[in-house]
């Protein structure tokens, strides 16, 4: 190691395996420490700038930083805080309950977080019974931590202070490092610590930005001198296993755009090796994780990112458009420093922890500030630079600007139709991998599902996928209109025909996925269209059904629905798949009901048989944007209304309850049943959450979305209504939410505010529908 002076030094081997056979495959040039905010007073004075170099370790495959900054300038001044994001909160909660729960933690154990911060994850374990202890070197944030109830050290985590903790509180039987592990540049004396402090039977466990994540999705301003090392799977088990400790399991995380979550006991530990490891370090190897040549283009991409960036500011700026930041994370200081991107650019940042807010970013001194600033300074961009929250962040300002998130490749999202598109890509990105270069075929390609099932795939190919995915779109166009509900498609990877599904459909190309998507759903039209209805489900399907047997598809997602439950027992609410039903045969809604009834029977019928690779999902009252203002459900029928300033009308005593789930939320259950969802199962989709009545539902249409400015009133059903409705809907997620990660975030009030936007913007197309 090389000291350049008492604030830099340089390795001159590796982290990993101590070998000195490295090369260094990117250079992001010199910034300042990704903390270091600067106050007013400080704006004139010189920075501190070191290099910011990645390495790689051809011996090992390791990648790393070989210019450390002194820990004592990084972290002792600390101002990032983790409990200011309600996210990381919910990640922490997630993590201490699965790790009590799958371990059976006995109650009192104690629990020891190295870089504990403000115990955002000590917090959950001490509500489990375990008792904690914290050990962090920012001095004001460990304080903060103790005096809110979570004892914490205020120092580094060494073997001294590891044996000083033993001799104060026994050993730890678990010990945990997460985002702190790859922060550490003496990893051997830092295991050695673990060592001392860990039970016998204890458990280390690290969660580390995935470096497979950070290459194949391009997130390289996760680079930043705090980051001392990227982790795959293959190299934090061959450090892990020079210093005497054994990995036995690994889990995915999506912190931090990926992250991977390891699990570690000493050599003699009794814990079994799972099966996930061989499983990590096959899919690394088959990425090239492991070879130079990917780090070599992953430098081109990055390149290619900032000459698009700059692009793109450069032209706002020209147009005389107004942008700003949200999120002063650290990876903003490195992506701005890179790009030279100043206050000239970006006017100012908002972000959430008041720890920063009055101070400047470094390097570029653009002034970070509150989120009120947005309502006094209104801009025409919002660059999200805390990309990894961009979902939660434009769930919350979704009306303030435009966006762009900067990374992998700059994206604009112009309306809220842009925003859900991103949102539903950006939470199956794993998933979605699988239809890179295949094809799908959908019927009901041009109504409301089947349109947010192509913008998805349109939006995925232009900035996801290397390999299109190819898509073929069937419709009759009974009730959706041509091409799109919610944007127009122009792409030579999606063909739109014209077709019955009642009736056969031959084509040459390979189909890899079916989705039986066509279907008459609102009450009015399936009364006003029974025999179509029957046939278009049962026919359609049966023809879809040969189809993928023709072409070995790789997946079969049919289209049920929640009517299948007819009006459900009081017992059955909320509602399990395993629920028979309470349907009438006989009345005005059977013609859907029951059709949907022979789908799933059909469907099970050529599992069975043929082995068809087909999943059932049952969607529970969807709506969002792209619904036609005479759909004639309630959802768009009282936006419609309270747009004209008419009265929401509401049928029959109002009294009749349902959940709603926001079309984001269901697209994203549909994909996840479509390519992880078990075959020859059945799903519910839907929102478990807002169970409402509908004389309730249009008071908070009335007060929340027209600020009372409309009134609600009672009706007779009119004639065109089926009769027989269910007095009460509302599923139960628990097989989604074990199956396929299946977790709604939209709650009601956001959706119908949501939806309205896209309403107010396209009024007139949708009353051409």
């Amino acid at each position: 190691m090389i000291a350049l002076n008492e604030n830099l030094r340089t390795n001159t081997s590796c982290r990993v395996c101590k070998g000195n056979n490295l090369q260094k495959v990117l250079s992001l040039g010199k910034t300042p420490p990704a903390n270091a905010f600067l106050r007013k007073e400080d704006l004139s004075k010189p920075e501190q700038m070191f290099p910011l170099e990645l390495y790689f370790c051809k011996d090992c495959s390791f990648a790393q930083l070989l210019d450390i900054v002194s820990p004592e300038l990084l972290f002792k001044d600390y101002v990032y805080v983790s409990s200011t994001s309600p996210v990381f909160v919910s990640h922490f909660k997630e993590l201490a309950n699965h790790v009590c729960s799958r371990f059976n933690i006995p109650a009192n154990s104690l629990v020891l977080d190295i870089g504990s911060n403000d115990g955002i994850l000590l917090r959950p374990f001490k509500e489990k019974g375990c008792r904690v202890l914290g050990v962090d070197p920012a001095v004001k944030i460990a304080e903060l931590a103790t005096k809110s109830g979570i004892e914490t050290v205020p120092a580094f985590f060494n073997v001294e202070v590891a044996k000083q903790i033993v001799a104060s509180k026994g050993n730890a039987k678990i010990v945990t490092a997460t985002s702190v592990f790859p922060h550490i540049d003496d990893l051997d004396t830092l295991v050695a610590a673990v060592k001392e402090v860990l039970s016998d039977d204890g458990m280390f466990i690290i969660e580390a930005y995935y470096v497979a994540d950070m290459i194949q999705k391009n997130l390289f301003d996760t680079i930043y001198h705090e980051h001392l090392s990227y982790f795959s799977v293959k190299t934090i088990q061959q450090l892990l296993s020079r210093l005497g400790m054994q990995v036995f399991d690994v889990e995915k995380t999506d912190t931090h755009g990926g992250s991977i979550r390891v699990y570690s006991q000493k050599s003699t530990g009794q814990q079994p090796v799972s099966s996930s490891i061989a499983k990590f370090l096959q899919e690394e190897e088959k990425a090239g994780i492991h070879s130079i040549s990917t780090y070599e283009d992953f430098s081109k991409k990055v390149d290619a990112n900032k000459q698009n960036a700059l692009a793109l500011f450069s032209k706002l700026k020209s147009e005389g458009k107004k942008i700003v930041g949200y999120g002063a994370p650290a990876k903003a200081t490195t992506l701005l420093n890179y790009f030279g991107v100043g206050a000239d650019v970006i006017s100012y940042i908002v972000d959430d922890s008041a720890w920063k807010q009055g101070l400047y970013l470094p390097g570029m001194k653009i002034p970070v500030v509150s989120s009120e600033e947005l309502k006094t300074s209104k801009p025409d961009y919002i660059s999200i630079f805390a990309w990894n929250f961009a979902r939660p962040i434009m769930k919350k300002i979704h009306n303030a600007g435009k966006f762009i998130v900067p990374v992998p490749n700059p994206i604009v999202l112009n309306d809220v139709v842009e925003q859900d598109l991103f949102t539903i890509a950006d939470t199956i990105s794993d998933e979605a991998k699988m239809l890179e270069g295949k094809t799908v075929l959908i019927t009901g390609g041009c109504g409301f599902i089947g349109s947010y099932f192509i913008a998805t795939i349109d939006f995925m190919n232009k900035h996801m996928f290397s390999k299109p995915c190819k898509v073929i779109s069937l419709d009759n166009h009974i009730v959706g209109r041509k091409n799109n509900l919610i944007r127009t498609i122009d792409s030579p990877h999606i063909k739109f025909i014209e077709h019955n599904v009642c009736m056969p459909f031959k084509t040459e190309e390979p189909v890899n996925y079916v989705i039986n998507a066509a279907g008459v759903a609102s009450p009015v039209y399936y009364k006003k269209f029974p025999i179509e209805t029957i046939e278009g489900t049962i026919f359609g399907l049966k023809n879809m059904a040969e189809l993928a047997r023709e072409k070995n598809a790789q997946s079969v997602l049919y289209f049920s629905s929640s009517e299948i439950y007819g009006d459900p027992h009081p017992s059955f609410i909320p509602t399990p798949e395993h629920y028979k039903g309470n349907v009438s045969s006989l009345g005005p809604r059977s013609c859907y009901d029951e059709s949907k009834r022979v789908g799933e029977t059909l469907s099970m019928a050529y599992h069975r048989v043929h082995n068809l690779p087909i999943k059932i999902v049952r969607p529970f009252n969807v709506y969002g944007p792209g619904m036609s203002a005479f759909d004639y459900r309630v959802v768009p029928t009282f936006l419609s209304q309270g747009m004209q300033g008419k009265t929401l009308t509401v049928h029959g005593h109002g009294q009749q309850t349902r959940t709603f789930c926001y079309v984001t939320d269901a697209i994203i259950g549909f994909f996840k049943v479509l390519l992880s969802g078990k075959n020859g199962e059945v799903y519910n989709i839907g929102n478990d959450n807002d169970e409402i009545t509908m004389h309730d539902l249009s008071k908070v249409v009335a007060e929340h979305v027209f600020d009372n400015s409309v009134r609600s009133q009672l009706i007779a059903y009119p004639e065109n209504y089926p009769q027989d409705e269910p007095s009460r809907r509302c599923p139960d997620l628990t097989k989604a939410k074990s199956d396929i990660g299946y977790s709604p975030s939209i709650d009601l009030k956001t959706g119908l505010k949501r939806s309205l936007t896209w309403f107010k913007e396209n009024t007139n197309l949708s009353m051409k529908q």
